[in-house]
C-alpha cells in the first residue's frame, strides 16, 4: 500500500504540466469571454458579463454555423465509420493480395491536413480543377465539388481492423458450424464485441470533426457565401477582427458543446463495460 501511494507522486509532474498548458489558458479564455475587448482599443476593456453569449442567441449567422458544424460532424463521422468498417471487414479476410494494400490505406494519416486540402482543392476547383477539366472534355460540365467538405478514413479503418484482429475466431467457427450466415455472424457476434471500439472511434473522430478548421479554411474558406461557415470559421473571423471577447466566447461555446457530446458518448462507451461487470 505504501509503495502504491508513493507511486502516485510520479503523477504530479504530469498534472502540473497539464495544469500549466491547459487549465490556466482555458480559465484565462473563459475570463476574457466576459469582457468587451477590441484590440484596436486595447485599454478600453469593459466587463459585459454574459452579453457576448447572449448575442449568439439572436444571431442567425451563429445559428447557421452551429447547424453547418453539426451537419459536417455527423456526415463526416458517419461516412468515415461506414467506410472504415467496410474496409476493415474486407481486409480481415484471408486474402493475401490485400496485405500490401493495407499500408497504402494508412498513408493519408501521415499527410499534413493543409497539404492534403490544398491538393484536393487543385483537383476539385470548380473552374481550374483537373477533374472538372476532364469532365468538360467528355461533355459533363463543371461540378461545384468544393461546396461539400471531405475527410479521409484511415483512422476508422485502423481502429476497426485492430478490433477485428483480436476477436476470438472460435466464436465465428462455432457459428459457422451451427449454420449461421455471414450477416448473422456479423450482427450477433462482430457488432456486440466491437461496440466498445466503435463508440470510442466515433467519440475521437466526432471531437476532431466538430473542431475542424484547417481543411475547411483551405478548401472553401467558409464559402460559397456562408454555406460551409462553421463555428471555427466564425471564431477565426472574430480573432482576425480583434474582437477578443466574442472570439473567446465562441471558443467556450464550442468547448461546452464538445464536452456535452463527449459526456453522452462516454456514457455509451462505458455502459457495455458496466453491464458486463454485473
Amino acid at each position: 500500500m505504501a509503495a502504491g501511494r508513493a507511486g502516485r507522486w510520479f503523477l504530479l509532474p504530469g498534472l502540473v504540466f497539464l495544469f500549466a498548458i491547459d487549465l490556466i489558458p482555458l480559465a484565462y479564455s473563459g475570463w476574457i469571454s466576459f469582457y468587451n475587448w477590441w484590440l484596436i482599443r486595447p485599454r478600453d476593456i469593459r466587463f459585459v458579463g454574459l452579453a457576448n453569449y447572449a448575442r449568439f442567441a439572436d444571431d442567425p449567422e451563429f445559428a447557421r454555423a452551429v447547424v453547418v458544424t453539426t451537419a459536417f460532424t455527423v456526415g463526416a463521422v458517419l461516412v468515415e465509420f461506414l467506410a472504415g468498417l467496410a474496409l476493415a471487414l474486407l481486409f480481415a479476410q484471408s486474402f493475401r493480395f490485400l496485405r500490401p494494400i493495407r499500408v497504402l490505406l494508412l498513408l493519408p494519416l501521415f499527410v499534413v491536413p493543409v497539404v492534403g486540402a490544398t491538393m484536393w482543392r487543385v483537383i476539385f476547383h470548380p473552374e481550374l480543377g483537373v477533374l472538372n477539366y476532364y469532365l468538360g472534355v467528355v461533355g459533363l460540365g463543371p461540378v461545384p465539388w468544393l461546396s461539400d467538405a471531405w475527410r479521409t478514413i484511415p483512422f476508422m479503418f485502423l481502429v476497426m481492423y485492430a478490433g477485428l484482429e483480436v476477436l476470438p475466431a472460435e466464436l465465428f467457427e462455432a457459428a459457422a458450424v451451427d449454420g449461421a450466415s455471414a450477416w448473422q455472424s456479423f450482427r450477433h457476434i462482430t457488432v456486440p464485441l466491437l461496440t466498445y471500439i466503435m463508440l470510442l472511434a466515433i467519440l475521437i473522430r466526432g471531437m476532431d470533426a466538430f473542431r475542424e478548421f484547417d481543411i475547411i479554411f483551405v478548401l472553401t474558406g467558409g464559402g460559397p457565401g456562408t454555406a460551409t461557415q462553421t463555428m471555427q470559421m466564425l471564431n477565426y473571423r472574430a480573432f482576425g477582427l480583434g474582437h477578443m471577447g466574442e472570439a473567446n466566447a465562441i471558443g467556450m461555446v464550442t468547448l461546452i458543446i464538445v464536452a456535452v457530446m463527449c459526456f453522452v458518448l462516454m456514457r455509451a462507451v462505458l455502459r457495455p463495460a458496466h453491464v458486463a461487470s454485473r
